[in-house]
């Protein structure tokens, strides 16, 4: 289905996402890397108070919780500029809660999903200035 209909308008998704040429940009993306840094160096710090164990797993699963709200968010962001992710994306937030590396493993793969998504849309842009 192409997505116009036999009163002349384009409907559906597929026109929204043509209609897009602006780039993609991660909202969150630097933020996260921002605040696991910041979690690392308080994870290190804990002992020196004399806080122990329960404080180190209090530190990671509140940092889990924050991380994974924000890949949630970003992943939403992301989802509104018209980056199509699937099921994936449950995954991503589902690892965030369990895993620590998920944050950096997540900054990465994000950096990759929005570069190609940018230049895809610049190369639809440059294809649809050519076909004028």
């Amino acid at each position: 289905m192409s997505g116009e209909r036999g009163d002349g308008y384009r409907r559906g998704r597929q026109v929204e996402r043509d209609a897009t040429s602006e780039p993609v940009n991660s909202v969150y993306r630097r933020l996260l890397l921002l605040i696991w840094g910041l979690g690392a160096v308080i994870v290190l710090a804990v002992p020196a108070f004399g806080v122990g164990w329960p404080g180190i797993f209090t530190v990671i699963g509140v940092m889990h919780i924050f991380f994974s709200g924000l890949i949630w968010a970003d992943i939403r962001a992301l989802r509104r500029q018209g980056v199509e992710w699937g099921f994936s994306r449950h995954l991503w937030f589902s690892a965030a809660l369990v895993f620590p590396l998920v944050t950096l493993a997540y900054y990465w793969y994000v950096g990759r999903v929005v570069t190609r998504e940018n230049e895809r849309r610049s190369d639809d842009v440059d294809s649809s200035t050519a076909d004028e």
